[in-house]
């Protein structure tokens, strides 16, 4: 389950919430307007996190990544969309397009 202190870290500046609950989060970036989906699974001794994409409502989803938490999640949507942004050119270290140091 996607814990409640998850479910409120997400940015509702930067992200439209669609549909949010202890399994599944339904998000449209706000920069880009592409829709995504990150959906909680886990097994016996670990968690993982399954991240859908969508560039319009009517298209489908396709399976985009995935992640160990809900914040590499929403790190690889950031990058995601300064990649988009900057003319769909690599971006090097997608951490530096969004600020987080490791």
């Amino acid at each position: 389950m996607i814990s409640k202190t998850e479910l409120e870290s997400i940015d509702t500046r930067y992200f439209n919430v669609l549909q949010m609950g202890c399994f599944a989060i339904y998000l449209q970036s706000k920069n880009t307007k592409h829709f995504w989906g990150i959906h909680v699974v886990e097994y016996p001794t670990f968690r993982n996190f399954k991240v859908y994409h969508k560039h319009n409502s009517h298209n489908q989803y396709h399976r985009h990544r995935d992640a160990r938490s809900l914040k590499v999640a929403i790190e690889y949507i950031n990058a995601h969309d300064a990649f988009q942004l900057n003319g769909r050119k690599p971006v090097k270290n997608y951490t530096s397009c969004i600020g987080i140091q490791r």
